[in-house]
């Protein structure tokens, strides 16, 4: 089905009131974006933030009388520019799957969504098979990256993994094919932990994860190795967690530390982990320990 897309931009303090009037006008969808392409992380929990300048992209039906909407946007929000387009119909799976391609991390792991043929990718390649989801952690994001890059340079042989804020599993997935005895990966939202069970069956590897909600976390045992690609405000706030879950002697990685917020994350860690490594990707950081 195609419809008449309008774009407008406006002000965070507005937005709202934007969005309420042009679903007054049978917008059928709506949807808020920076108008400068600014990135905003790790927002206080329950708020969902907009950016100073916003973008609204609203979805009409084909037969909306334009003029009208825009005559009432002009009246009600001062909107003097907008505009609207036709959005032809588009098999968006495929669309997807154009921006979606096998990757490589390291030397040997690589994701690979289903529509790439494996058998292509190096002999020696770990390869984990994954589509995008709705729940985070596919490889694309410097955290991920970060975190997979340290598994291939790492490769927890014979050892116990814990994947702490799971998202799609990815981590815990690669752990156990690169190597690691058995996994858990654990994360606070439902849509996750369904995500990582279902990535889990379909990379075979069932039998050594074992997947969590937090609520169930109560008496796991330690670890050798404990990832947590979260961010930093929960990896501060989980840090004498975390040192309880590692063995004496065992690794810790964390990611999802920006370069501002590395040094509360170092001096949180450094009562509990020896040896702290920093390594860095664009503005993101990974801290690596070892368990006093």
């Amino acid at each position: 089905m195609d419809w008449m897309q309008l774009t407008l931009e406006t002000h965070k303090d507005q937005a709202d009131f934007v969005s309420e009037i042009l679903i007054g006008l049978e917008s059928v969808s709506i949807t808020f974006s920076d108008t400068h392409d600014d990135e905003i992380f790790e927002p206080p929990v329950g708020e969902t933030p907009l950016w100073p300048d916003t973008t609204i992209k609203a979805l009409f039906d084909l037969e909306i009388d334009q003029a009208h909407v825009q005559s009432m946007l002009l009246q009600l929000c001062d909107i003097k520019q907008s505009s609207f387009e036709l959005l032809k119909d588009r098999v968006w799976e495929d669309e997807c799957k154009k921006d979606f391609h096998a990757m490589q991390f390291g030397q040997r792991i690589w994701i690979c969504p289903s529509w790439e043929d494996a058998s292509k990718l190096p002999n020696d390649a770990v390869v984990i098979d994954m589509d995008p989801g709705l729940a985070f952690g596919t490889g694309t994001h410097q955290t991920t990256d970060l975190c997979l890059q340290y598994l291939d340079e790492n490769p927890p042989i014979n050892q116990t993994v814990i994947d702490y804020g799971s998202g799609t599993g990815v981590l815990a997935i690669a752990a156990v094919k690169i190597g690691a005895i058995s996994a858990i990966a654990i994360d606070n939202d439902p849509q996750a932990v369904l995500a990582t069970i279902d990535n889990v069956k379909t990379n075979q590897v069932d039998d050594s994860i074992n997947v969590l909600h937090t609520d169930d976390e109560d008496s796991l045992n330690q670890v050798d190795l404990l990832i947590a690609n979260i961010l930093a405000n929960p990896l501060v706030g989980l840090c004498e967690h975390f040192s309880g879950l590692v063995k004496s002697g065992g690794k810790i990685t964390l990611s999802g530390i920006l370069q501002e917020q590395l040094d509360m994350v170092l001096e949180a860690y450094g009562e509990y982990f020896s040896c702290l490594e920093v390594t860095q990707k664009d503005q993101w950081c990974r801290v690596d320990g070892i368990r006093k």
